[in-house]
């Protein structure tokens, strides 16, 4: 479906056409089958189209009707339940089936809806705008609020385009960069807020509300055996797969060789099997004149290259692109600091345009909770009195791993009871200034993990669980393909939430819950394996290569404005510590981009 955007003066005051223009200009990548625009004097909804499936091609975007006109990128899972509630006919689309809802429930109808979406929809009778995410934030969306206009984008960069100035840089997303805590709601330009996952925003009498209408709830599944557990765990993997497999173009993965994106290649695969659709893999591997001492994840691709008889493996090893090369126009794309392996994301992205790929999938997330290693969980059964269990879990480990008993007991046990809140005045970020630090170190969390369910719910009420899927999102569709993101998928998080955390290391295994839930389905030498490689692995190489450029970061006026007020040059040791050459990769990509936005115009507080 694509982008949507839409400008409201609250004055009354017509939308000119130069600032539709300029709206329009801004988001013209997002245009791959078209753009078109609903106007009506003070009022400007806009559409980009990225159509997935035939039945889209001759639907009219924004959806329009007497009273309403409805912009959305949507795609919608229970289409059975929608249409059985609200009569509609089954050939509808995803946008006209969001109209009968909205009928049917008003704005009520976020609580009706599973998949993903963002989507507004404005009455032309009572002059109000309500818009909304779908529960994890899979679909970007933002906006800007004044007294006298408010304004929405898929992008930060189409609202940037006609929003009035100064241009104000926003230095808490710095903190989001390096230590991925902050308000997932800020953005870069300290004007422009993301309406996260799960919010619907309400635009009556030329003021905003903002409601959350869902947050995780436990309680919906209980079983007695862990088959029963890893059982339903399977068969929602199954389904988030399937319901992502919306496309009538080609389908991809990238697929690293790991636990997660080799879990989901399988189900995909078998999937597209069943309809004899071959399956795309792209996999980031070494170059042939690499260093005898890297080692990627060929050997384990190639394993399930076998076992997946309808993959079409391509290899990338981005020999074209460099750890620094494009850094500006990475940041322009992703509206955020890129990663330190953005240029082998984009080299995947890439390889995958040249095969025509529609929907292209990704592992991510699994580490967070699905294939979760479970550290904690024998320290915390034994603190509970669960000693007889926790020793046989430990036992379990020592055979599968070979290793002596007090070596596991000093690994799952010993080391996380030495965990303690970390003062703040004990917290050091040397590439970050003193004074930039200390403002909001205080509110910086740097404990392990205890509580997974109570961790990763916070993490989706707060909406952080769908800043980087939607990021995804809008970065493949300038590649003219949408991602899908399985392993964060609303039902599967909620069967999360419920599961009994010893599953997480069943059988002496870390990440075994995802791992049980495979048996049968991927080949043992990658389900069982205990290592795991680089996704970029050659990027220390890669990186050291560039000595010059990061010296000329640090030293040169070009790159000042970020030392000026936020980057210390003391962080930069020269170290070939994988640690320390990540953490300058990161403050060789601050610089260059804050350089760039004070270029354009972007003003920067200062530290006293």
């Amino acid at each position: 479906m694509s982008a949507i955007f839409g400008i409201i003066h609250k004055n009354k005051k017509p939308v000119d056409q130069g600032t539709i223009h300029r709206m329009k200009v801004s988001l013209a990548h997002r245009a791959i089958d078209g753009m078109e625009i609903w106007q009506d004097e003070h009022v400007m909804i806009g559409h980009c189209k990225l159509l997935m499936v035939a039945i889209e091609q001759q639907q009219k975007m924004p959806f329009v009707t007497q009273d309403l006109i409805i912009s959305a990128d949507i795609r919608i899972d229970n289409r059975a339940y929608i249409i059985q509630q609200t009569g509609a006919q089954n050939a509808l689309t995803d946008i006209v089936l969001l109209h009968h809802a909205y009928l049917k429930w008003g704005e009520q109808c976020v609580q009706h809806l599973e998949g993903e979406y963002a989507f507004c929809i404005w009455n032309r009778i009572t002059q109000q705008c309500f818009i909304a995410t779908d529960h994890i934030g899979f679909r970007s969306l933002y906006y800007y609020d004044s007294p006298d206009t408010f304004i929405f984008c898929s992008e930060q960069k189409g609202i940037a385009a006609v929003k009035p100035g100064p241009y104000q840089f926003n230095e808490i997303s710095l903190m989001e960069y390096y230590f991925r805590q902050s308000d997932p709601s800020g953005t870069y330009d300290a004007d422009i807020s993301a309406l996260c996952g799960g919010n619907m925003l309400i635009l009556k009498d030329n003021n905003i509300c903002i409601k959350k209408y869902w947050v995780p709830e436990g309680g919906k599944y209980s079983f007695k055996r862990d088959e029963e557990w890893t059982g339903c765990l399977k068969e929602l993997l199954f389904e988030a797969v399937k319901n992502r497999m919306i496309t009538d173009k080609p389908i991809g993965i990238t697929l690293s060789g790991g636990l997660d994106s080799s879990a989901l290649t399988c189900i995909l695969s078998d999937l597209l099997a069943r309809v004899n659709k071959p399956l795309y893999a792209f996999s980031s591997v070494l170059p042939d004149a690499h260093t005898e001492d890297e080692q990627d994840e060929k050997k384990y691709i190639d394993i399930i290259g076998k076992h997946c008889p309808n993959l079409v493996q391509t290899y990338v090893t981005a020999e074209e692109y460099g750890p620094f090369d494009n850094i500006v126009a990475a940041f322009e794309n992703d509206e955020t600091f890129p990663n330190v392996f953005y240029y082998m994301d984009y080299a995947i992205l890439n390889a995958a345009r040249d095969k025509h790929i529609g929907m292209l999938y990704t592992g991510y997330g699994g580490d967070h909770w699905v294939s979760w290693k479970g550290n904690p969980v024998i320290r915390n059964m034994i603190n509970k009195g669960r000693v007889t269990d926790a020793w046989k879990l430990i036992k379990g480990f020592s055979k599968t791993e070979g290793k002596g008993l007090m070596e596991i007991i000093k690994r799952e046990y010993l080391s996380h009871t030495r965990w303690r809140k970390k003062k703040s005045d004990e917290v050091t970020a040397a590439w970050l200034q003193n004074g930039f630090f200390n403002k909001y170190k205080q509110d910086l969390n740097f404990d392990a993990v205890k509580d997974i369910t109570s961790f990763m719910c916070n993490k989706i009420r707060n909406g952080r669980t769908g800043i980087f899927p939607a990021m995804l999102a809008k970065r493949n569709e300038r590649f003219g393909m949408q991602s899908a993101v399985p392993l964060f998928d609303k039902h599967v998080l909620e069967f999360m939430i419920d599961v009994p955390q010893q599953l997480f290391v069943r059988g002496g295994y870390k990440r075994s819950l995802l791992r049980h839930a495979m048996a049968g389905i991927m080949p043992p030498e990658v389900l069982w394996r205990h290592d795991k490689g680089m996704y970029s692995p050659d990027y220390v190489s890669r990186t050291m290569k560039h000595a010059g450029f990061i010296q000329e970061v640090i030293t040169s006026e070009k790159y000042a404005i970020g030392f000026k007020h936020y980057l210390s040059r003391e962080g930069y040791t020269g170290s070939n510590d994988v640690q320390d050459i990540i953490c300058t990769t990161q403050g060789v990509i601050a610089s260059t981009i804050l350089s760039d936005l004070h270029a354009k115009g972007y003003s920067f507080s200062t530290i006293s």
